[in-house]
């Protein structure tokens, strides 16, 4: 992994920072800006002490808007103390709908750079794009450079991508990813994306660390913070369920990004780094790694291969399943036919 940069405070636990390869420096806590996230939220967050916050371009999950207007409304805040990350929405795929599409998030963010820019997926998939977008995730790549040679991002960076997808841009890209973005909890570790990424010096920011991406299996009940074996780590540690999933996330290498509308939990889910676990409770949470979820929550054996969305069948007759492996191998792991066992560390 990247080399990180030792705490400020003796009395921490673990690194409040993580040095990408290009120098940057990025908290290893964030605050995730997904399921609509306003501004009363966000100062409540910016009061907490958050300062990265991930966004996107893509409304149908994400409101740049909402944050740009908390950051103008937070005087005490330096610029200069944040770190802001948002993400090129897949229909502006291409070499100049990128560079056109970029600057909407500055003005959104009110803001003159991004400390990351990611590209959000590797290809449209489903109903997200009204039209197929006018180049490929490369072409965008390229623009991504550009934007970085100018100073106007820093960090650059990619989410959901596949293992193979990143490979080929580590090979190809003449400046590197810094960041790589994917969705880890404990019942779904993304192991080999995490060893590609440590393999080369890029670090890993892991979201919906806390359960969330389970709900349409689950009814949304949350087979992570219901889990047995995380509320008995919970009851060792005296701290709540999120904090040692979030504190698991950390100690295994990733950068996290949690959110919630809710003063308590959004104070606790930073509160990470006054307490360690121990590497027999580290592998009691590595254990849990491919369990099915509704299995969990039901106590029934484990349901067969299946998918997570009514559009899989669909998506896969599409070609989805090479074209956009990251989301479509986890959500439509039948009709993509990728039912596999799980990897070791």
């Amino acid at each position: 992994m990247p080399p990180v940069v030792p705490s400020s405070s003796s009395s921490d636990t673990g690194n409040r920072t993580v040095r990408l390869s290009n120098g940057v420096e990025m908290p290893t806590v964030g605050f995730g800006c997904a399921g609509y996230v306003r501004k009363p939220a966000l100062l409540e967050a910016l009061a907490a002490g958050y300062r990265l916050f991930d966004t996107a371009q893509a409304t149908e999950w994400y409101l740049e808007d909402e944050l740009g207007a908390a950051l103008a409304e937070a005087p005490h805040v330096n610029r200069s103390e944040l770190f802001l990350t948002s993400k090129l929405h897949p229909r502006d795929l291409g070499e100049q709908p990128t560079l056109d599409a970029f600057p909407r998030s500055l003005a959104r963010l009110r803001t003159t750079y991004l400390d990351a820019f990611l590209l959000h997926y590797p290809a449209c998939f489903g109903s997200l794009c009204a039209t197929p977008p006018a180049g490929t995730w490369r072409e965008s790549w390229r623009a991504l450079e550009a934007l970085y040679d100018q100073g106007r991002i820093r960090a650059l960076g990619v989410s959901n991508f596949a293992p193979s997808q990143l490979r080929e841009l580590l090979e190809w890209a003449r400046v590197g990813p810094h960041l790589v973005q994917s969705w880890m909890d404990p019942l779904h570790q993304e192991r080999a994306l995490r060893r590609l990424c440590a393999a080369h010096g890029v670090q890993f920011q892991a979201y919906s660390s806390l359960g969330t991406q389970h709900a349409g299996r689950t009814g949304g009940a949350n087979p992570v913070l219901k889990h047995p074996a995380v509320a008995a780590l919970a009851d060792e540690a005296g701290r709540a369920p999120a904090q040692v999933v979030l504190r698991w996330a950390l100690q295994r290498g990733a950068a996290v990004i949690p959110r919630s509308t809710k003063p308590r939990h959004i104070a606790a889910n930073r509160a990470l780094h006054d307490f360690a676990l121990t590497e027999a409770q580290l592998r009691a949470v590595d254990a849990l790694d491919g369990q099915d979820p509704v299995a969990v929550l039901s106590g029934l054996p484990p349901l067969p291969c299946a998918d997570e969305n009514a559009g899989c069948p669909a998506w896969a007759e599409a070609g989805e399943c090479e074209a956009n492996a990251a989301f479509m191998l986890v959500s439509c792991r039948g009709s993509c036919n990728a039912c596999e066992a799980k990897v070791e560390l």
